[in-house]
């Protein structure tokens, strides 16, 4: 399982890729213990399932001197690079979010028009635009920290909607509350509790003017993630290769990037007693599921 650390206050670029199972590795081949010999020509698969039901598939040509590239979603037709599934999260596009965020709240604020997906080079333009954006816009904003990261719902939200996946809030209530199939896991937030020298530091700078808004702490994101990630070889060089779909059963793995270690629930009703613990301590739960794009 892909379980990333938490680096500074970079905890909702983790909980992306700790929910999607998203990694910088290059070749999966190499790093997931695959052997392909020299000379050998291979589809190299990578798949990532929930519980046996494929969301996404993508395939490498290796050997005499090929290697193209090409995805799949739940077996149509769709583009894949639209969905972005695969393409891990970093900090340069969270940092390009939040000030396209930024930009835009700005914008309004001093009566202009917000940039609207129909107008010619919107994307292109608002990107640009928020590059100008000063280092006191940036330092005030509230959708990211230079430096610290700290970001929030809304650029959490803006990367996984990339990704071809929905987040809304999700209420846990007694005896009515079921986990739906198109679930493929969950986002907790909490009041950031932990007491290192780096939370110790962002207390103390909170009290300095205009310092203190590189030191806001409080949002932490992580994720429980139904989701698998595999990768094999295969000989099929013409098209996908189709595994025989196991029972996967019903494991959920809650990855806290604060936390060393991964705790897996192995039932539903596990995950829903965990979800009621975390929301009667004042947790903030969403729920992750494909798009409507991405469903079959």
């Amino acid at each position: 399982m892909i379980h990333e650390k938490q680096v500074r206050q970079f905890c909702a670029i983790h909980c992306v890729n700790n929910l999607l199972q998203l990694s910088e590795d290059s070749d999966c081949v190499e790093n997931e213990g695959v052997s392909l010999s020299g000379g050998q020509r291979k589809n190299i698969i990578k798949e990532w399932s929930c519980h046996g039901r494929l969301l996404f598939r993508q395939q490498w040509l290796r050997g005499s001197d090929l290697h193209t590239t090409r995805s799949d979603v739940n077996n149509t037709s769709r583009s894949a690079e639209r969905m972005n599934w695969s393409v891990v999260a970093t900090q340069s596009e969270f940092d390009d979010i939040a000030d396209e965020i930024t930009n835009r709240e700005l914008r309004l604020m001093e009566g202009n028009e917000p940039m609207t997906p129909g107008s010619n080079d919107c994307t292109l333009v608002e990107k640009q635009s928020a590059r100008t954006l000063s280092f006191t816009q940036r330092v005030r904003s509230r959708h990211g920290t230079p430096i610290w990261g700290n970001y929030s719902y809304e650029v959490l939200e803006t990367a996984l909607s990339r990704r071809g996946v929905t987040i809304e809030y999700y209420r846990v209530e007694a005896d009515t509350s079921e986990i739906t199939s198109d679930t493929i896991g969950f986002i907790v937030h909490e009041e950031e509790t932990s007491a290192d020298s780096q939370s110790y530091l962002r207390r103390l700078g909170s009290r300095v003017p205009i310092i203190k808004n590189l030191c806001k702490g409080g949002r932490h994101w992580w994720a429980v993630t139904g989701v698998k990630r595999s990768c094999f070889l295969s000989d099929n060089v013409n098209g996908f290769h189709v595994k025989e779909q196991k029972d996967y059963g019903k494991e959920w793995f809650l990855i806290d990037s604060n936390l060393n270690h991964i705790l897996t629930l192995s039932s539903d009703n596990d995950l829903m007693d965990s979800l009621t613990d975390l929301q009667s301590r004042g947790a903030l739960i969403f729920c992750c599921s494909p798009s409507p794009t991405l469903k079959k």
